[in-house]
């Protein structure tokens, strides 16, 4: 049990470092996005279901990902659990990760995730634009100078099957923030884990 355990920390840790190490290249630095100001973190809880993304490393053993951001009201901690089905055998598989704001005020859409037990894992991502009901778009860029910069996008949605339109409005909203909108790819849903 203990093997099992560690091992699923491994795992772990390897997926979620992976996230942002072997993703899109840029030259130049990473872009400046913008704070949202009035990011409403409370109203962010729940579960977002994975519909688009640029390519990431863990692509390769998950499908039908969806995060549910749950608060724990008493310690104000934040975690986000992963549920996924692993490619080989379609099994249900989940990964929980704490989420940290380093900056509420100043920052409250840029997030820090940590993973429980494995230390010295920790990497940055950002909400750019929600509307708290039907999509979200996430983002991580990491500088990599000399040679450039990765990015990560996400289009997150509450339902698992959203309407055409859900899409293209969040499509429309990363074009105009400056995310190239064509290098989403369509992720399957039809195994969306039942939790």
């Amino acid at each position: 049990m203990m093997r099992r355990m560690s091992m699923m920390a491994v795992v772990a840790a390897a997926v979620l470092a992976s996230v942002a190490h072997a993703q899109v290249f840029y030259k130049g630095r990473c872009p400046k996005t913008k704070i949202i100001e009035n990011f409403d973190f409370d109203q962010y809880l729940g579960r977002w279901y994975e519909q688009e993304r640029y390519f990431v490393a863990y692509e390769a053993i998950g499908l039908c990902w969806s995060g549910t951001y749950i608060k724990n009201y008493e310690s104000g901690k934040v975690s986000v659990r992963l549920d996924f089905r692993d490619v080989l055998l379609k099994r249900p598989k989940k990964i929980t990760v704490n989420i940290i704001r380093k900056r509420p005020v100043e920052e409250p859409n840029r997030l820090t995730y940590t993973i429980p037990g494995v230390p010295l894992i920790e990497d940055n991502y950002e909400v750019l634009a929600t509307d708290y009901i039907h999509w979200t778009l996430e983002y991580t860029c990491l500088n990599k100078l000399p040679f450039g910069h990765t990015r990560i996008a996400w289009i997150l949605t509450r339902e698992r099957d959203p309407e055409v339109w859900v899409i293209e409005k969040a499509k429309a909203t990363l074009a105009g923030l400056g995310i190239d909108a064509g290098l989403l790819k369509k992720q399957v849903n039809t195994c969306f884990v039942n939790v």
